[in-house]
């Protein structure tokens, strides 16, 4: 399961960021790796992008970036 597919409200465990490069990183420093809990706070227009929510940040990625980070109930 990944990020997209949680609902809006939605929670999950971050198993893996299957993300590469400067988009690895930059989710790396913001706090976004193996074991922290994510919360999908809504989704764009047409789910072009997902904001989420993981400590005290608040983050919008687009769908392809979202598809790629697994999660576990």
């Amino acid at each position: 399961m990944t990020v997209f597919d949680l609902g809006k409200g939605g929670e999950g465990v971050v198993v893996r960021t299957g993300a590469a490069g400067g988009a690895a990183e930059r989710l790396y420093s913001l706090g976004l790796k193996a074991g922290v809990r994510v919360r999908v706070l809504g989704y764009s227009l047409f789910k072009s992008s997902v904001m989420v929510s993981f400590g005290a940040v608040r983050l919008g990625i687009r769908r392809a970036l979202a598809q790629k980070i697994e999660v576990r109930q």
